[in-house]
């Protein structure tokens, strides 16, 4: 067992109390990161999926401490906490597997970009499926959005935060497609994890194009679906053996 595990058990719990205690989600958070450098020291920088997990996890956990502060956005820090609990479970399953270690380049590019990804996207998908649910609201029943988060506040965090996503996942999904070829002879293939994250961005594609007629549910949808298929990409098509490096045995 390497240091790291335990740290990340440590910020596992810490995180799960600070649902109900603020300031576990920061220490959690720290742990987390502390975990993932851990890691790298005894591994080596991206040698598997569990640093990506950490780091994400806790940058997520940060961010959503800041966002409990703000009563009308509690519920979309609640939901980064409860996604960061997630990427730690992730983490301590992969923890004790030694992975395959990438490229220097290909680490800094295509792992960095697609964390910017999933960071971005997080926080900006939350964000925008709050804002099609409250437009809903206000056309449904203006009343019972007294003391909901404002309708401004949630599209403007949706709007910054989507479109740095797109864009990092798109470098992310070229960059790893560009060393597929390079490295298998083919881009694409039928791949557990190759084919939802390309269908994730698809969609995402999709939502950018028909953004000013997408409305309410079918909003929503959308945002929830695409980033439901780029997180399977991440956290379940390496336990389904992707050719991907990060695949990860039972």
């Amino acid at each position: 067992m390497t240091p790291a595990s335990p740290l990340a058990l440590l910020g596992v719990v810490l995180l799960a109390l600070g649902l109900f205690w603020p300031r576990g989600m920061g220490w959690g958070a720290l742990v987390y990161l502390g975990a993932a450098l851990a890691d790298a020291l005894f591994k080596g920088p991206f040698s598997g999926p569990a640093q990506p997990a950490l780091l994400l996890g806790g940058l997520l956990a940060l961010r959503g401490a800041t966002l409990l502060e703000r009563p009308w956005l509690a519920l979309l820090g609640r939901y980064l906490a409860l996604l960061s609990l997630l990427l730690g479970l992730f983490a301590l399953k992969a923890l004790p597997h030694p992975g395959e270690g990438l490229s220097p380049f290909l680490s800094l590019l295509h792992g960095g970009a697609f964390l910017v990804a999933y960071l971005a996207l997080s926080v900006g998908v939350g964000a925008g499926a709050m804002c099609a649910l409250q437009d809903l609201r206000l056309r449904r029943a203006p009343e019972r959005a007294v003391g909901s988060a404002p309708l401004w506040s949630l599209r403007r965090l949706e709007r910054g935060y989507l479109r740095v996503g797109y864009v990092a996942a798109t470098l992310g999904l070229a960059s790893g497609m560009a060393w597929a070829f390079g490295y298998f002879g083919s881009p694409l293939s039928p791949d557990p994890k190759e084919v939802p994250a390309l269908l994730g961005w698809l969609l995402l594609t999709l939502y950018f194009l028909l953004e000013e007629r997408l409305r309410g549910l079918s909003r929503a949808g959308v945002l929830l679906l695409a980033y439901g298929l780029l997180l399977f990409a991440f956290l379940g098509a390496p336990f389904l053996g992707s050719r991907h490096p990060s695949r990860l045995p039972f």
